[in-house]
């Protein structure tokens, strides 16, 4: 009976880690804030706290130079977003796939390509949801984790509108790894 009801539990939060994306995130902060804190104490877990700030406005202008993420306070160096991120979110919001494509380590567009995709689909799905009137509304840094390995989590939150339909604002959240070149190896 006991064993039932704990596999009915695991079952519940699997299915919800899975077909809830901020669940997700939030099972993914507070395990990082929990291993900040095992690891380092409370300074360990200042890498997920900081001052955020309100997402920056965007445009709906297709000027790249206008569009730049706000970024939380950080204690840590080796958290900061480096150039490649900041790219490929200038890239997403002016709807440039050679900014975001660029942005990719070669092993990732590597593994976009082995699955069929490219640049030019991926400018193409860009050009598709500009047409149908998507737009961003906000981009903001919460923070990151360096790794052993050399690569990093870098999580952030983007608010837009017109993606789940139109006019239709809504959140989502992008876990970008990043190698020790700098470069996206993973996005999620």
């Amino acid at each position: 009976m006991l064993w039932r009801v704990i596999r009915r539990l695991l079952a519940v939060g699997i299915r919800a880690l899975i077909w809830r994306p901020i669940v997700s995130f939030t099972v993914v902060a507070l395990a990082l804030g929990a291993i900040g804190l095992v690891i380092g104490g409370p300074q360990g877990a200042q890498l997920l706290q900081g001052s955020v700030t309100s997402g920056a406005t965007v445009p709906t202008s297709t000027s790249t130079s206008a569009i730049i993420p706000v970024t939380a306070a950080q204690s840590a160096s080796s958290t900061t977003p480096p150039p490649a991120v900041d790219e490929y979110i200038k890239g997403m919001t002016s709807f440039n796939a050679q900014m975001m494509w660029d942005a990719l380590d070669p092993q990732a567009v590597q593994a976009m390509q082995s699955q069929g995709g490219s640049e030019q689909q991926l400018q193409q799905r860009l050009n598709d949801a500009k047409q149908k009137g998507a737009s961003y509304e906000g981009v903001v840094y919460i923070g990151g984790y360096p790794l052993n390995n050399g690569d990093r989590f870098l999580f952030y939150v983007v608010s837009r509108r017109g993606f789940a339909g139109p006019g239709v604002a809504d959140q989502v959240f992008f876990v970008f790894t990043v190698g020790p070149n700098g470069k996206i190896l993973r996005i999620e």
